[in-house]
């Protein structure tokens, strides 16, 4: 009787080097090989693969491995790339769009180091503003900002901010969106659209404008002494480059990253007052001027509260033991293809 054959997986050769470069990249492995025999490795690795291919996952890998390995690589990785004639395949992916912030970044400063520095239009701060839009209906409020994300602008992200004008809030920033990289037109429709089919369609306004109102906004967190939620910290990175460096008007008060990192540590915090409003009751202020005190089965009347929103923030780093986030997003609605 003959023994049948084991079949191996037919693994795709991308995912074979991946797997290979993250044992080659260990960094006790790299700290004590000779860089001929890493060098020698990782040209036996890569071999027979097409070098766009190779580029990418060679970044993937490389921002993956940590800051140890990483030094380690940078003595001797780039010249590796240029003799193996990967420089022309890092610049076409560049120039292309088709790399991550975080890759782009890597790539310019491999080839920079060879001497063959790409320059690309930018893709941060307020020259990638894309466009701003709000809604405020006197008792809450959102803005979202959305910015391009590679310099042929063909991805966006954004950030949109819940305002809540009822006390203990006062016009205090409530929570934050953090929108995935997905085309503008797909942000657009999944974030800002779909507001008018609620029956409250937001409305576009500028850059300065959106800018004003949510740093306002911020000041009302330091009056009404509220800490920043563990979203609005997490999303700190994108906010200083993507909100703060906006143009000012002339009545927009004064903030910076420090101003930011004070509210985020001192104050009554955001998720305690978001649990007593979910769980017992929310303050709400009459017409008159008066407050009252509704109980939580009647007042689940957030902006946020008919949207589906969970894992928006996936991108950002985890922190344990936080309650559930009151304004998030159901990414699955997203098209394949616009992925």
């Amino acid at each position: 009787m003959s023994k049948k054959k084991r079949r191996t997986p037919n693994l795709p050769p991308d995912t074979l080097l991946r797997s290979r470069l993250d044992a080659l990249w260990q960094p006790p492995r790299l700290a004590t090989q000779p860089v001929d025999q890493a060098e020698s490795d990782l040209t036996a690795a890569t071999r027979g693969l097409r070098p766009e291919s190779a580029a990418v996952v060679l970044l993937a890998a490389y921002l993956a491995a940590g800051p140890q390995a990483q030094a380690l690589l940078d003595n001797w990785l780039p010249g590796w790339i240029a003799s193996q004639g990967y420089a022309s395949a890092f610049e076409d992916l560049l120039l292309s769009g088709r790399l991550a912030e975080s890759q782009a970044a890597t790539a310019q400063r491999w080839l920079a180091a060879l001497g063959r520095a790409v320059e690309l239009p930018a893709a941060s701060g307020a020259g990638a503003f894309h466009s701003a839009h709000e809604i405020d209906d006197g008792s809450q409020a959102a803005v979202s900002v959305l910015w391009y994300t590679t310099p042929q602008r063909n991805r966006a992200r954004g950030l949109q901010f819940l305002i809540d004008y009822n006390p203990p809030w006062d016009g205090a920033v409530k929570d934050v969106l953090v929108m995935p990289s997905k085309t503008p037109d797909s942000l657009l429709r999944r974030f800002i659209d779909i507001w008018a089919e609620r029956g409250q369609p937001m409305t576009p306004i500028g850059a300065a404008e959106a800018k004003r109102k949510i740093i306002r906004a911020l000041e009302a967190n330091r009056a009404a002494q509220i800490r920043l939620s563990r979203d609005l910290v997490l999303a700190r990175g994108l906010i200083c480059e993507h909100i703060l460096t906006l143009p000012d008007l002339p009545d927009t008060p004064g903030f910076t990253a420090a101003d930011f990192d004070a509210l985020s540590q001192t104050g009554q915090r955001a998720e305690d007052i978001v649990l007593f409003e979910k769980t017992v009751a929310r303050r709400v202020r009459l017409d008159d001027g008066s407050e009252v005190y509704v109980d939580a089965s009647l007042a689940n009347d957030d902006f946020s509260a008919d949207l589906d929103l969970s894992g928006a923030l996936d991108e950002l780093p985890a922190e344990p033991g936080a309650i559930e986030e009151p304004f998030s997003v159901d990414l699955d609605d997203f098209d394949d293809d616009e992925a």
